[in-house]
């Protein structure tokens, strides 16, 4: 798409670095602004979520490298330029989820209740960031004549000059609906027992704080992706019908949320475990659609690819934390 924003003599602004600033910015933000709701004191934030953004960055680096070993060792000056693209996401998750774990228990927090505002952060943070794979043209999908399909330009790491699913975009889309859902749960948590039959007041369902990344979502979905569509026509329709059904599942699934939190008591990783399984599910029929090259490629039938193991693997974690109702290895808190 526009993988430099913008050029002035040798300088260049990479509109992936951009997104992937401004996804850790608001999810960091934000993470602030509800931290209370998990018992975490919102000034341990910023120290937490700076930690998790190195080791991240590390961990989704490495991870790209050791699935692309011949990439580097021709040219081993790629390893630093972090700006052309080239993360694995997956390596990041299980570094930075080890990092949290060290700082929780520095700190003497709660590792589980810890890992849930992160993962909410994380959860917010990919729909935001996945805009700047899209930008970059990482991460790409494989060549379709779906409706939805874009075309990138020769500049692009994606394949150039022909229609391919915008993978990037599907991911970014999954994620902010488990935000809304997630945030529908944590509103849903803050009823007391004596609340539980209270109806639902127009103050829940909508939050600024909240609802401001719907507006940057729409609008990213508007301004950026549907400019980019080939195959996508007729604006009006698509703005009459499709940013009002947009809008209408977001509060749905926010909705919905709320009425199973004022049912279902927060327990210490159960936003852990719905990122877990949201993201593994979501990630594992992505890469159906995604194109293997410069990735982990095909190991099976030229269909499976090592992230559909990945995936399955931390979808079962999450299973486990739900039908357990707590973290491996850590005693609940009483």
């Amino acid at each position: 798409m526009h993988p430099i924003l913008a050029e002035i003599g040798p300088i260049k602004l990479y509109t992936y670095g951009v997104f992937l600033a401004l996804a850790f910015i608001l999810s960091s933000e934000y993470a602030a602004r509800v931290s209370e709701e998990l018992r975490i004191k919102s000034y341990d934030v910023l120290d937490l979520i700076i930690w998790v953004l190195i080791s991240g960055i590390i961990g989704t680096r490495i991870a790209y490298i050791i699935m692309n070993i011949g990439d580097y060792l021709s040219d081993p000056l790629k390893i630093f330029k972090l700006w052309e693209g080239g993360l694995a996401w997956y390596g990041g998750v299980i570094v930075a989820a080890v990092t949290v774990y060290i700082w929780s228990k520095k700190h003497k927090k709660n590792p589980p209740q810890v890992l849930d505002l992160i993962s909410l952060a994380t959860i917010l943070g990919l729909s935001i960031g996945r805009w700047g794979c899209f930008s970059a043209g990482c991460c790409y999908g494989k060549p379709t004549d779906f409706p939805t399909s874009v075309v990138f330009k020769e500049k692009s790491l994606a394949l150039a000059g022909i229609p391919i699913h915008p993978t990037q975009i599907y991911e970014a889309v999954g994620m902010f609906f488990t935000f809304a859902l997630t945030r529908g749960l944590m509103v849903g948590w803050k009823f007391s027992e004596a609340e539980k039959n209270t109806k639902l007041r127009v103050k829940e369902l909508f939050e600024f704080k909240t609802d401001i990344f719907l507006l940057i979502e729409l609008l990213l979905l508007r301004l950026y992706y549907l400019w980019y569509s080939k195959n996508i026509k007729f604006d009006l329709i698509i703005d009459f019908i499709f940013i009002p059904l947009f809008a209408i599942l977001f509060y749905f699934l926010k909705y919905l949320g709320i009425t199973i939190g004022k049912k279902v008591r927060y327990f210490e990783g159960i936003i852990s475990a719905i990122f877990l399984i949201s993201y593994g599910i979501l990630r594992f029929f992505l890469e159906f659609l995604r194109d293997p090259s410069g990735l982990s490629g095909h190991i099976i039938d030229n269909l499976i690819t090592l992230n559909h193991f990945i995936s399955v693997g931390i979808v079962t974690f999450g299973l486990y934390i739900i039908v357990r109702r707590q973290f491996p290895f850590h005693k609940k808190t009483q």
